[in-house]
């Protein structure tokens, strides 16, 4: 791998399609954060974080570093 690893954050909801109570087609969305690793302008891999519907938590803060700092920290192998 070359030196043109990117890191990427994105505001990313994900859309589920399920069955409601009484058998009806419906659709739920989440709200969350995409953290994209790309390589040589491929993803080569995302971890798709939810955060809070009112306002992110405190846990939510904590994934969302995690997940930055190993990204980056990928990111820099190459370096």
């Amino acid at each position: 791998m070359g030196t043109d690893r990117v890191v990427q954050l994105r505001w990313e909801p994900r859309t589920v399609a399920v069955d409601d109570v009484a058998g009806y087609p419906s659709t739920l969305t989440y709200p969350g954060i995409a953290v994209v690793r790309q390589c040589a302008e491929r993803v080569v891999g995302e971890v798709w974080l939810p955060v809070g519907e009112e306002e992110p938590t405190f846990a939510d803060d904590e994934a969302l570093i995690a997940a930055l700092r190993t990204a980056w920290s990928w990111s820099q192998t190459a370096a």
